[in-house]
């Protein structure tokens, strides 16, 4: 009888621990180191500003994403990787971001300009083979501290 209350009384512990592993406690998350480097400049598609765009940046050690700021005109990616990296200029990560501030209601109608609500930036379609830094042949190396960058990408 004391073995079936034992097993009874282990039952949920050995439950409980199997569950925590399987959600990853006790495991070892590896993190990448921190550059501290930026990359930063502005994005233009043949000789227009690209207001709304996500900046992937890709190296062999690891990679790091920003956003071009809607008031400046310009990105900055902190914590860039280091050495050579690829870039991507993704617009349509950005769109799907604007949609959603639409929805939210960022954006008021035309009867908003009237009343000093700024209007969403416009959207300039970047060809999709710049979004993926595999692809869009834009390159740069990034050493630590501040780097600038201004991408221009060919109409």
């Amino acid at each position: 009888m004391r073995y079936l209350l034992r097993l009874a009384a282990a039952v949920p512990l050995i439950g409980c621990e199997l569950l925590a592993a399987s959600c990853g406690y006790g495991v070892k998350e590896e993190r990448l180191p921190e550059t501290g480097a930026t990359l930063e400049g502005e994005v233009k598609y043949g000789s227009e500003k690209v207001p709304l765009a996500l900046i992937i940046v890709t190296g062999p050690n690891g990679s790091a994403t920003g956003k071009v700021n809607e008031e400046t005109g310009r990105y900055k990616v902190e914590n860039a990787p280091l050495g050579e990296v690829k870039i991507g200029v993704n617009t349509d990560a950005m769109r799907g971001e604007l949609q959603s501030k639409m929805m939210a209601g960022y954006y008021k109608g035309p009867e908003a300009k009237a009343k000093g609500i700024v209007a969403p930036p416009k959207v300039i379609d970047v060809p999709a083979k710049f979004g993926n830094p595999d692809t869009s042949g834009i390159k740069t190396t990034i050493s630590s501290g501040e780097n600038t960058f201004n991408i221009t990408i060919p109409k």
